[in-house]
């Protein structure tokens, strides 16, 4: 009874009124107060939690209009305007009512991907929103396009430049042939990162989907040509037998780095560079995409304004490589992103320079094909005696990072090969441009090569004495008339010893020097050469003629 009554006396707080009441009388005090407040135009305890139930059923029911991110099959879902209400307790604060103007999909797509490179984020979905190599998937002639169609992904070498889209291409194939007929899983590796063991677990895992599922698996291997020959005849079996389809992805010439056996087993595609007007428009969307993250996650109203100008700039030192063109982007991004006004060229050349020198690197693999093609390219600019080209090789090859001890080397041979004796001076210029180089190195000896070069270049030309070297090692190669095996003639050997002197051995040979003018009579060649060849013309190999007798036809056409 001690406790009941000390409960009837105990002081409560009202929920409404905070006023201190005694337990027994709460119950008749919250009808009247409920009631009091109510007539005053405040909210009773029912309205409180009528209201408060409201808003958790329309949470609840936008809640449950929310697209499935991870559905790639949302993507042409309509967008849909929300309004988010804040609502604020009774602390004289106003209520308050944000609109925004993106859909809650979008932002929370915008946000799930703002960590991402701008090459990353751009990457299509969709095979329809892949940009370049039409060669090869136009709907009319586009040889993969047909496979897919089919529903067919054949094991293949996509070979081609660096950001041209080799990797998206792999996964839209697969993806997109999954859609028209047969089932297809990717795994993607590297080849500097796997290794036997990993491609056999591959393999075997291979095996088992298809036996469980019936989808085959899709081995992406990028930087293909980086295996060595063990690890691309471990591929073989697999993909001749069907355990896998193939899809590597080289920057390298497949014939020369990959095994003749397991080309004959792909097909090989070549991506071409994307052109001026492709990188544009991958550049267009990259300006749209940052607009939108600016506007809706980082809380940047300016929009980024770049003119064409500056995409066609952008477009040019990329080099076709998208890659490229979307980091030399996000990083002018960076830079302005709290500039309002729209940029100049002119700002734009200062911020790559100041924050990226290899932006204005021309697209050059010092191991590639480029390396081959470009050198040759130099060569030949300068045997043809165009200075200006030469000098354009020669900038093109040091501005993308080849060895300038290389490009030394070559014109040594240049000095000999397409000089020769028309110019006895062009060989030691040449030697004294790699020694320059070789002491000072760059960027000092730039100016040695640009000499030496231009000189090259600019001086008569004889190919006497290579093409007599080259007759000389055909002949010597085929043994024409003994030339490779007959003894040397004995009158013309050396007798170091008596013993020689009395076996004959330079008997008979009259010492130049000692005759009028230096002129004496005797043979030089074997005997026995001199007796098989027939015409003594054929044994001449240097004519004294620097060129050939060809007449160009493209120069009576030019006159």
């Amino acid at each position: 009874m001690q406790s009941s009554g000390k409960e009837i006396s105990q002081l409560i707080a009202c929920p409404v009124c905070n006023e201190k009441i005694q337990f027994a009388k709460i119950n008749s005090h919250l009808d009247n107060c409920t009631t009091g407040k109510a007539q005053n135009g405040q909210k009773s305890i029912t309205s409180i939690l009528g209201n408060s139930n409201k808003r958790k059923y329309d949470t609840a029911d936008k809640a449950s209009e929310i697209i499935d991110l991870d559905n790639e099959n949302n993507a042409d879902i309509p967008q849909k305007k929300i309004k988010i209400e804040s609502t604020e307790n009774t602390t004289n604060t106003t209520n308050t009512t944000n609109t925004i103007k993106s859909s809650d999909y979008e932002f929370r797509y915008l946000q799930k991907i703002s960590h991402l490179p701008l090459s990353e984020k751009l990457r299509p979905k969709e095979i329809r929103d892949y940009v370049g190599q039409q060669h090869i998937l136009s709907q009319e002639s586009g040889v993969l396009n047909k496979y897919v169609q089919e529903g067919l992904v054949p094991s293949m070498i996509l070979w081609g430049p660096p950001g041209v889209g080799k990797t998206t291409l792999a996964r839209l194939l697969t993806k997109t042939a999954s859609l028209h007929g047969s089932r297809y899983t990717m795994v993607e590796t590297s080849a500097t990162k796997a290794n036997a063991q990993e491609l056999r677990s591959i393999f075997e895992k291979g095996r088992k989907e298809y036996q469980l599922t019936k989808r085959r698996v899709v081995l992406f291997i990028d930087e293909i040509h980086r295996f060595n020959k063990a690890q691309q005849d471990l591929l073989l079996p697999h993909v001749e037998n069907g355990d896998i389809v193939l899809i590597g992805a080289t920057t390298e010439n497949p014939s020369f780095q990959l095994n003749n056996a397991l080309i004959s087993r792909c097909h090989v595609f070549v991506l071409e560079k994307l052109s001026e007007t492709e990188v544009i428009i991958i550049l267009s969307r990259g300006v749209a995409l940052l607009n939108k993250l600016r506007n809706v996650i980082w809380n940047v109203k300016n929009p980024l304004k770049l003119s064409r100008s500056i995409l066609v700039y952008l477009c040019d030192i990329s080099v076709g490589d998208a890659r490229r063109a979307l980091n030399l982007l996000e990083m002018i991004e960076v830079s302005t992103r709290h500039v309002e006004k729209e940029l100049t060229i002119e700002q734009i050349r200062e911020i790559i320079k100041n924050n990226n020198s290899q932006g204005l690197n021309t697209y050059y693999d010092t191991k590639g094909d480029n390396h081959y093609d470009t050198i040759s390219a130099f060569h030949k600019a300068v045997r043809g005696s165009d200075e200006n080209a030469s000098l354009y090789y020669l900038g093109r090859m040091l501005q993308g990072g080849e060895d300038p001890l290389y490009i030394a080397r070559r014109m040594i041979r240049i000095a000999s090969e397409d000089i020769g004796i028309r110019d006895n001076s062009m060989l030691p210029l040449a030697i004294a441009a790699h020694d320059a180089v070789m002491k000072l190195g760059l960027p000092e000896a730039d100016m040695a090569l640009v000499q030496c070069c231009v000189s090259l270049a600019r001086a008569p030309k004889s190919v006497e004495i290579y093409r007599a070297w080259k007759n000389l090692r055909g002949m010597l190669a085929e043994n024409k008339y003994n030339l490779a095996s007959s003894e040397v003639p004995m009158h013309i050997r050396n007798a170091p010893t008596r013993l020689m002197e009395e076996l004959g051995y330079h008997k008979g040979y009259k010492y130049n020097p000692d005759y009028k003018d230096g002129i004496a009579k005797q043979d030089y060649f074997p005997q026995e050469v001199l007796d098989k060849c027939e015409d003594p013309n054929e044994l001449k190999f240097l004519t004294g003629e620097h060129f050939g007798t060809k007449t160009d036809p493209d120069l009576n056409e030019n006159k």
